[in-house]
């Protein structure tokens, strides 16, 4: 059993023996994890998130660029089970501080092959983003955890006013690119010898959007996490002089949109 926002329900589980049980995430699905493979699981009211996020999976696999493959998809009236490759390395989270510099590097290089991709047909427009933020906030549902000492001091419906303020500018400069969707450390991972990304998982959010909703997330990560200056993650990427008033932006707007 597991409980979601509608109270408990059973969620789908892979078939067969020796699955283990993998904590962590933010999502309203169990994982789990035999050998190489993965079994995302979730019950009947997520079976199109799931569905997308699999379709996501397919067509990144698809460009050679380093990511998880879809290996099986279940479904029942139970709900879904999306199995995925186990993507070789060490999630950046997890990676030992002598290896950070060597990390960014590559990170930004691989980043902006990312972005480059052509012909996605995964669209996330900033206006739907915005929804799901006035979404989260009008059901009291924002994650104080995902805010900074400074944001939890104010209410969410000021947070929110000030990104439908600043919505018309980012708007404005907007640069498409097939972003992540949420380009953070524990969903990047790298060889631990070579530094080379080894793949991105976590890519349910993967679409058409302004290259600095993926840029202010990875930044932001590589401050709080490694405590480290982006600036050489950056510099890789191909961005001297970033366009600050976007960054905070999307660092505002990404932890309303997580409810």
């Amino acid at each position: 059993m597991a409980a979601d926002r509608a109270g408990v329900v059973t969620l789908m589980k892979p078939a067969g023996d020796g699955w283990e049980p993998v904590t962590g995430g933010e999502s309203d699905t169990s994982v789990y994890r035999r050998g190489s493979v993965f079994a995302k699981c979730c019950a009947p009211s997520g079976v199109p998130e799931l569905e997308a996020e699999r379709d996501r999976i397919a067509w990144l696999a698809g460009t050679g660029m380093p990511s998880a493959t879809v290996v099986d998809w279940l479904v029942s009236e139970d709900g879904a089970c999306l199995l995925t490759s186990a993507v070789p390395g060490v999630a950046g989270i997890d990676l030992p501080s002598w290896g950070w510099l060597g990390a960014m590097e590559t990170l930004g290089r691989t980043l902006r092959e990312l972005h480059a991709l052509p012909d996605c047909p995964f669209e996330r427009p900033l206006a739907s983003v915005v929804a799901s933020a006035q979404d989260v906030v009008r059901r009291g549902a924002v994650n104080a955890d995902f805010l900074t000492d400074e944001w939890r001091a104010v209410a969410p419906e000021s947070l929110l006013a000030q990104v439908v303020a600043e919505s018309t500018y980012v708007e404005s400069v907007t640069e498409l690119a097939v972003c992540h969707g949420d380009a953070c450390l524990p969903n990047v991972f790298f060889d631990p010898l070579t530094l080379r990304v080894t793949g991105f998982i976590d890519v349910g959010r993967l679409g058409i959007a302004d290259r600095y909703a993926d840029l202010a997330l990875t930044t932001i990560q590589l401050y709080d996490v490694w405590s480290v200056d982006p600036t050489p993650f950056l510099t890789s990427y191909g961005l001297t002089e970033p366009d600050r008033r976007r960054l905070d932006f999307y660092r505002l707007l990404d932890p309303l949109t997580w409810g």
